[in-house]
């Protein structure tokens, strides 16, 4: 029996999500929403409803710009959180921006630990809008 392998590794496909965690809820409720590009966990009623909110914004723009989530580059991000008003992934875009600038890198070529790690300006491991 003989098998066959290409020759070129399959193309890498990128997923992208928005993820929003909220951690004010004080009530015994677990409270999960997803959609196809975005989650919203936790956090309390009120929390949880605005982030549910901003999540249907995100999802509404990209329905118009007819482009999902990972087809974003970060200065595309920065453009949409700024469409959409939420200051806080605005800023975490532009900071990837600047950080991919700052080492002469293009976005599609880091891994998402190397993404996660150019948001982490003070080195505590926590990716948060300030």
């Amino acid at each position: 029996m003989s098998t066959t392998q290409t020759s070129t590794p399959p193309t890498r496909r990128l997923r992208a999500a928005v993820i929003g965690i909220g951690l004010d809820g004080g009530d015994d409720l677990q409270r999960l929403t997803r959609s196809a590009q975005c989650l919203v966990v936790g956090g309390s009623a009120e929390t949880h409803a605005e982030m549910r909110e901003a999540m249907t914004r995100i999802e509404l723009e990209l329905e118009t710009m007819q482009r999902r989530l990972s087809d974003l580059n970060p200065q595309d991000l920065a453009d949409l959180a700024f469409r959409v008003d939420l200051p806080e992934l605005h800023e975490l875009a532009v900071r990837m921006e600047e950080g991919l600038e700052r080492q002469g890198r293009e976005f599609l070529d880091l891994s998402a630990e190397e993404l996660a790690a150019l948001l982490d300006l003070e080195g505590t491991g926590a990716v948060v809008g300030s």
